[in-house]
């Protein structure tokens, strides 16, 4: 009997260390910066209710299996034989299925959100192959969310009038301590807000610290890759992004076969 209280004493104790550190690791990841300048004023138009997104479902089992999880799916957009696939890169070709899969493997998309992590530059007639997509599931296009770097893309993406995810600049959190380069990199990425008028700014958990000191009302959307497992980690970061209003859009990542 007593080696069972120890014992049961013992995973009390480990699991109150383990939530503290994963707090402890929450913490740091969220804390505010010290800002070196203002911060800028821009202010997204675009509002709509926040969204949790599963990373990678580039396959019909896997939307299957967490679409009662997630209000959406994130996928990524690649082109095989001239036809638009679900797939990272081309050394995932030979498990690549159809774009549509994915929306008929759904029992309701039109209830979904779709992040399109955009691996190729669309042309015209895919951009109107999507939108056909679209219309045959019963999609608002404004739950389609197109992620691109700036440039032709994302111009051919506005002028069709889509919705845009810009992604934010590599080099946006290179400031080294420096108030001078800092505002330099912030007149950069106000600039290409005020071009192209994406719905959000999608950038990794890291640079969100970034985004908030200095856009702190600019939509943004964030994913996180600290793991495909189970986490108390990623249910604290949901919980403590998601109490900011401007993170319209947060993603993460799991296992397929896990119910949670």
């Amino acid at each position: 009997m007593k080696t069972i209280c120890r014992l049961f004493i013992l995973l009390i104790v480990c699991s109150l260390l383990y939530t503290t550190a994963m707090y402890g690791y929450v913490w740091m990841k969220m804390r505010p910066l010290t800002p070196l300048t203002a911060p800028v004023e821009i202010t997204s138009l675009a509002t709509r209710p926040q969204v949790k997104t599963i990373h990678a479902v580039n396959s019909a089992r896997r939307a299957q299996a967490k679409q009662n999880r997630y209000d959406g799916v994130e996928i990524d957009i690649n082109r095989k034989d001239g036809q638009l696939v679900a797939a990272h890169d081309p050394s995932r070709f030979d498990k690549a299925v159809p774009l549509e899969t994915i929306f008929a493997a759904l029992e309701k998309p039109e209830s979904k959100t779709f992040w399109l992590d955009l691996k190729i530059n669309l042309t015209q007639d895919e951009i109107n192959y999507i939108k056909d997509l679209a219309r045959r599931y019963h999609i608002n296009p404004r739950r389609i969310l197109f992620e691109t770097s700036a440039g032709p893309q994302a111009d051919l993406l506005n002028a069709n009038g889509l919705t845009i995810l810009l992604q934010l600049p590599s080099e946006f959190i290179e400031d080294a301590g420096n108030a001078q380069k800092r505002a330099q990199l912030n007149a950069q990425l106000e600039e290409l807000l005020r071009r192209y008028q994406p719905f959000a700014i999608s950038a990794s958990l890291g640079k969100y610290p970034y985004l908030k000191t200095y856009f702190p009302h600019y939509n943004k959307a964030i994913y996180s890759s600290t793991t495909v497992r189970p986490s108390l980690k990623k249910y604290f970061l949901a919980r403590a992004i998601m109490q900011d209003p401007t993170v319209q859009v947060w993603m993460q990542d799991e296992y397929t076969f896990l119910p949670f």
